[in-house]
Order: C-alpha cells, then structure tokens, then sequence
C-alpha cells in the first residue's frame, strides 16, 4: 500500500518567484531520482490560486503552495528526508517560510492514476 502526504507551505509572496525557481532546480531532481528507482509514484507542487484562506494570504502577504507526494511506504518517505540534497533544500525553504507548513500523511486510502 502507498502513503500519501500533503503538505500546505506558506512562502512570503515577496520570495514566492525564488522559492519556485529553487523548487525546479534542487527538489524536482530528488523526485526525478524517486520515480526513477520506483520509491516516488506521484507527486505535485500547485501555488494555490483560490481557497478559504484567500482574506488571510492578502492580509498575510503570503502565497500558499499545495504539495501531494504519494510514495510506496514510509521507508521511501524517510530515505526522501534523510537525503541531503533535501536537507539542503528544506534549510534554505525555510527561510522563505514566515509560518511554519501544516502536514498530513498516511496510509493511502484510495488511489488512482499511479502504478
């Protein structure tokens, strides 16, 4: 059975446009090298453009990113966090983070569309 994780990231909207650029450039190739060698089975970064929280992100001056990562178990999910690229990643991320992430994950449920 696969895990499912989202994960809600509030980035400050100021450094929004950096945030994606080092998502592209330092995460995307982790998820490359996870699906590659079948551990990663989907995965999406969305930049949420409507929701219930919209009044708060204006007031907030933040821009919330909406990221789903299915993977095969959690010994993938930990071999992904204890990766040091991601390491290096998340510490630079986090700067860019005025509020902590809020994080969900489990045993998937139901799911379509991934091996």
């Amino acid at each position: 059975m696969s895990q499912t994780n989202a994960i809600i990231l509030r980035i400050s909207a100021d450094k929004a446009d950096e945030f994606e650029r080092m998502f592209h450039e330092e995460e995307l190739p982790i998820w490359d090298d996870f699906a590659n060698r079948g551990k990663l089975l989907a995965a999406s970064l969305t930049r949420a453009s409507y929701g219930t929280e919209e009044d708060r992100w204006k007031k907030d001056s933040i821009v919330e990113y909406v990221l789903v990562a299915v993977l095969t178990g959690m010994p993938a999910h930990g071999e992904h966090d204890d990766d040091r690229r991601f390491k290096t990643f998340l510490a630079k991320a986090q700067k860019l983070q005025p509020q902590g992430p809020l994080v969900w994950g489990g045993e998937t449920t139901v799911g379509k569309n991934w091996p």
